[in-house]
């Protein structure tokens, strides 16, 4: 597919002929409307919902209550329950983690905050990834649906 263009030899000039060659500019666009729609799809991923938990009106003279924080450490030497600032270390029965006693921890605290369904586990990398299943398994089975997976630097403990 080409474009050609003749004009007549008249008045002794030379004969312009040119030719336009469109198949690298379709070759061009083609690629480019590939990019744009694979890329396209990479955009709808990236995106972070975000929402306000708490309630209320903004210009409210009510100083806002301090959440409770839940985060169950796991580290080499056991559990650590933190809530807001009390720490509970629950240390390994021998080379085991103690699950039982971390799920009798966690359902005390569950009563004890019953409008509470967010916990933060926290690890360290030497952790073993199917000690961390175990353990949100046990906080779920806890009543805390909403599990958030940290790093122990991320706690900030």
């Amino acid at each position: 597919m080409s474009v050609s263009v003749q004009t007549g030899g008249k008045g002794g000039r030379k004969p312009l002929n040119a030719e336009l060659n469109l198949v690298p500019y379709i070759d061009l666009l083609t690629c480019m409307v590939a990019f744009l729609l694979i890329t396209a799809v990479w955009t709808q991923l990236a995106r972070l919902q975000a929402q306000q938990k708490g309630q209320g009106q903004a210009g409210e003279d009510v100083p806002p209550e301090r959440p409770t924080k839940v985060v169950v450490v796991v580290n080499e030497e056991g559990f650590n329950l933190v809530v807001n600032q009390d720490q509970q270390p629950l240390p390994k029965r021998g080379t085991e983690y103690d699950f039982d006693k971390l799920s009798t921890e966690l359902k005390k605290v569950k009563d004890a905050h019953p409008d509470k369904n967010d916990i933060q586990v926290a690890s360290e990398d030497q952790v073993k990834f199917d000690i961390l299943i175990h353990t949100m398994d046990i906080a779920l089975s806890s009543r805390f649906p909403d599990i958030s997976l940290i790093d122990t630097g991320a706690a900030g403990i």
